[in-house]
């Protein structure tokens, strides 16, 4: 398996408790997780149709803050948002891009200009034409000095601006991609070894420490980037080790709010989630940089198609807000089925803690694997790499008659970077992807056991296509598959029951005449809570009904709280279930 990269592109934020929950400062709290305003889309927060907006993010280049030489400061792009952010009450994210962002001045003072051969000259060669040399003493100087006097500033703010200061971003190399250069220094002699590499971030975690930490008052949350404790272990044993918890400190990761199926998606949940949802014990905060993601290949097929589907991805893996680049923030502003997209996102995002949860999902998903060799063994599908482009074909192959398909499969060998910056079209295999639904406190139990998964529902995804038509479960009556079973968190209802559950079923109206029902235990009974009928029009419906007498102690069949149930031989198709909680 290639190595997960996605820690680039996707922000983790770890607050660190004790056991009674003593943290200093909680740098964003839960009613601000969802959509982010990354670059500032929105020019009036007041207004009602830019209520999706939960914060903001902003960010400067060395060469902007500090153009007029070693001893004049400007931070007024950052003090412009703190105002805003005072008057409108967000949350503001802070960072400043150093390494090919810093002034052209250091150069003539001292630090040595470093060129670059680029993997890709036609982004990268204009874009990030210099570079200094970061051992330098030099530039460690002025670069340090900077670290100082974006702290002065910020922890001199009044007390209501410097409230809204949520955390400010590590970095030291090119961008926040914590990697000196895009490229090989064209001078052997500005090579910079792994450990040089590591050892000069070392020292400016501690200058961040010493500036944004270690101060009487006005203390500042920190995130830092590229500190897994298998690829950089010694930045992660300094993070751990030196970082007050009752200051706490944020890392750097995740792609997983694209929209579609990007490599290691499976390894990167496993690793973050139990800290992200429920957390017991450490409990982090995950923000993912959308970028410039909608305006690739594949989220021109359809918008709301991408931008939904990101959004359930980007749930499914942990993250609490989602910073949307400028534009995308003003096209949804513009387009209410995106701000709608957005809300939804927030809703699901602030679902934290099963005990206080007001709302609980389970949306219908099914990928296709291929490094799983249990479910796609080797002998019939070809030896499970990532490179095995023909193992992907025959998968889908295999799931043809359910809508599966490649559409751009070269880039299924790409890491997760390289496939959203490439991919031009749906992929319904790939390599250690979400294999299950993307669900959030409401588990469908054994999914594939009683159901099966459906892709590109109504055929080919275009621009007029439904949101609901990329993925979705249906009853197989041919194989007995007629009950899907549905069971809450343990946690949702140990303390007391709630006053009433509004349950949301989106389904495909495909049949005249079709049936189902949901259906939910009530003591030693199993009550229908609605039955419906469908007319045949292929749309998808809502439906929507209250009940207040759920038993909710896991005492169905199979352990659950509730099913879908096909009343008739025809196969009803469902996009998923949300259930709005209203607790007493």
């Amino acid at each position: 398996m290639k190595q997960n990269s996605s820690y680039s592109f996707v922000l983790i934020a770890i607050f660190i408790f004790n056991n009674v929950l003593t943290a200093q400062k909680i740098a964003v709290p839960i009613s601000a997780y969802g959509t982010w305003d990354r670059g500032g889309g929105i020019e009036d927060y007041s207004d009602p149709k830019a209520d999706f907006v939960m914060g903001i993010e902003v960010g400067a280049r060395w060469s902007e803050v500090q153009s007029n030489g070693p001893d004049k400061f400007d931070f007024s792009i950052f003090q412009e948002v703190l105002d805003k952010a005072a008057k409108y009450h967000k949350i503001v994210k802070m960072s400043i891009d150093v390494g090919p962002n810093s002034p052209l001045w250091i150069y003539d003072n001292g630090v040595p200009l470093v060129k670059v051969t680029s993997k890709k000259p036609e982004k990268h060669d204009k874009k990030f034409a210099n570079y200094p040399f970061y051992l330098s003493d030099s530039y460690k100087k002025y670069y340090f000095e900077l670290i100082n006097h974006f702290s002065i500033f910020l922890r001199n703010q009044p007390k209501n601006k410097f409230d809204c200061i949520a955390f400010v971003q590590v970095k030291t190399g090119s961008t926040g991609d914590e990697a000196p250069y895009k490229g090989v220094p064209k001078d052997e002699e500005h090579n910079i070894t792994k450990k040089q590499w590591e050892d000069f971030r070392l020292q400016a975690f501690t200058q961040f420490k010493k500036c944004f930490n270690d101060v009487k008052d006005n203390q500042i949350v920190l995130i830092f980037n590229g500190v897994d404790v298998e690829k950089q272990p010694e930045a992660h044993a300094w993070v751990m080790n030196t970082i007050d918890p009752t200051i706490g400190f944020g890392i750097k990761g995740g792609a997983y709010n694209r929209g579609h199926h990007l490599s290691d998606e499976k390894t990167f949940k496993k690793q973050w989630m139990p800290f992200l949802v429920n957390p017991k014990g450490m409990k982090l905060f995950s923000a993912s940089e959308m970028d410039a993601s909608w305006n690739k290949p594949i989220f021109d097929i359809n918008k709301e198609v991408g931008f939904y589907w990101a959004a359930l991805s980007g749930m499914n893996t942990g993250i609490s807000s989602t910073n949307m680049q400028k534009g995308a923030i003003e096209y949804g502003y513009e387009h209410k089925e995106i701000s709608d997209i957005f809300r939804m996102t927030n809703k699901y995002y602030q679902q934290v803690y099963p005990a206080t949860a007001t709302t609980a999902v389970s949306i219908f998903h099914e990928g296709l694997d291929a490094s799983d060799t249990k479910k796609f063994p080797e002998s019939e599908f070809g030896v499970a790499k990532q490179s095995n482009l023909d193992r992907y074909l025959k998968i889908c192959k295999a799931y043809e008659v359910r809508g599966a398909k490649m559409d751009d499969v070269e880039s299924a060998d790409l890491n997760q970077v390289n496939e959203r910056e490439r991919q031009k079209g749906y992929n319904d295999a790939g390599w250690d992807i979400e294999d299950g639904n993307y669900e959030r406190f409401l588990t469908q139990i054994s999914p594939n056991e009683t159901s099966i998964g459906l892709f590109r529902v109504r055929g080919t995804i275009n621009e007029k296509s439904s949101k609901y038509d990329r993925f979705a479960r249906s009853f197989e009556n041919a194989t007995e598959k007629n009950t899907m079973f549905f069971k809450f968190d343990d946690e949702m209802f140990a303390n007391s029951k709630p006053k009433s559950l509004k349950f949301t079923i989106t389904w495909l109206d495909k049949n005249a005449g079709s049936t189902w029902a949901l259906k939910y235990n009530k003591g030693k009974d199993v009550k229908s809570a609605i039955e419906v009928k469908g007319k045949g029009d292929n749309q998808w419906k809502n439906v929507t009904v209250d009940v207040t007498d759920m038993l909710l102690d896991h005492s169905g069949k199979l352990g659950s709280d509730f099913v879908l149930v096909n009343t008739d031989k025809v196969d009803d198709i469902f996009n998923g279930i949300e259930v709005t909680i209203q607790r007493k």
